[in-house]
């Protein structure tokens, strides 16, 4: 190695090696958490099986989850079932939040946290208050932004108001909230499978008819009745995906029906037929972006286990009856489906 050559090689190696500390001093340290940090809650944890309701507000909604005699259910919704373990896992939340670093007092600051009072126009805090069975409040705050990876994967924080004070906090948990009534109950509406599905027959405001069937539970296809001459159906598969409309379908929102304008010229009603014979009843509406739908159930005239039906219909009625639900928009348009959208030449507007 020739002497330049020597001058340059150790040039370079001298810059990586300053490169190398000046990437490990820049590296993020991992934060310490002290062990012996008070709880935000005190107390909480001892006490979780007195819990009795918390209500939880946002600038645009307030809705209670209260124990009931049936478990626990959705007060502003007629006690709609809620999932006990969502319960559970945010009460458990809720008793585990500790303090970590005090923040802000400054109002005009609070936006940045999304701490703002929940009744200023366009606030993203939720305000929550847990009481026991005698009316005692257990815990309550305002609950802001997260951090979901501050500590590192599965740990995070997230920015809180304790009570009513200014005073900002970064505590040590998340809280599995939500936005609304919708995170807290069982999602799924129905689940019946496309193999289960005979006929579907779907009513425009108008009264005209789209129906779709197969005479066999063996035989793949759907056809479209009521084909005009010169027309042909718009495609195989378009029609057999409508038979897929009760397939794992869940909810987006929900509502009592009375919450929901349901008007009669603009209402598509339909209903699909197993193979069993259990009927499903919908009425479906679009209001702006949103598809709004109720539920209901029956049998049919023949049916191969009427008292098995009969109890499949009976359940189905006694969780939906009385409630709207928003479903997503591939949902809605299979439940308010022209027939000229499954002729050809139907294009966008297309049912599936």
């Amino acid at each position: 190695m020739t002497a330049r050559s020597f001058i340059i090689y150790s040039l370079i190696t001298s810059m990586l090696v300053i490169a190398a500390i000046v990437a490990i001093s820049s590296r993020p340290a991992n934060t310490m958490i002290a062990r012996d940090r008070a709880l935000i809650f005190p107390g909480v944890d001892a006490k979780l099986n007195d819990v009795a309701s918390f209500k939880i507000r946002s600038a645009k909604r307030i809705y209670t989850i209260e124990r009931t005699s049936k478990g626990w259910g959705v007060a502003e919704l007629n006690g709609y079932a809620a999932d006990f373990n969502k319960v559970k896992t945010v009460l458990v939340e809720l008793s585990q939040l500790k303090f970590l670093e005090a923040k802000t007092s400054d109002p005009e600051r609070f936006e940045r946290l999304n701490l703002r009072d929940v009744t200023e126009k366009g606030a993203k805090s939720l305000e929550v208050t847990v009481n026991d069975q005698k009316g005692q409040v257990l815990a309550s705050g305002l609950i802001g932004k997260k951090n979901e990876d501050l500590f590192g994967t599965g740990r995070g924080g997230t920015y809180m108001r304790i009570g009513k004070k200014n005073q900002t906090w970064l505590v040590e948990g998340t809280i599995s909230i939500g936005e609304g009534p919708a995170d807290w109950v069982d999602k799924k509406i129905v689940d019946i499978k496309r193999p289960r599905i005979k006929r579907i027959v779907v009513q425009a405001p108008g009264g005209g008819l789209t129906v779709i069937s197969r005479s066999m539970a063996n035989k793949n296809d759907f056809r479209l009745a009521d084909i005009p001459a010169g027309k042909r159906q718009r495609g195989q598969w378009e029609t057999n995906e409508m038979a897929k409309v009760l397939d794992k379908l869940e909810l987006l929102d929900l509502k009592t029906l009375d919450e929901v304008p349901m008007r009669r010229d603009k209402l598509y009603k339909a209903t699909m037929e197993t193979f069993e014979g259990l009927l499903i009843h919908t009425r479906a509406i679009r209001l702006g972006k949103k598809f709004w739908v109720s539920f209901s159930a029956s049998t049919a005239s023949m049916v191969t286990d009427k008292k098995k039906v009969k109890e499949a219909a009976d359940a189905f009625n006694t969780r939906h009856k009385g409630f709207a639900y928003e479903v997503k928009e591939k949902t809605g348009k299979k439940l308010m489906c022209d027939h000229k959208n499954l002729l050809e030449g139907a294009g966008l507007k297309a049912c599936a």
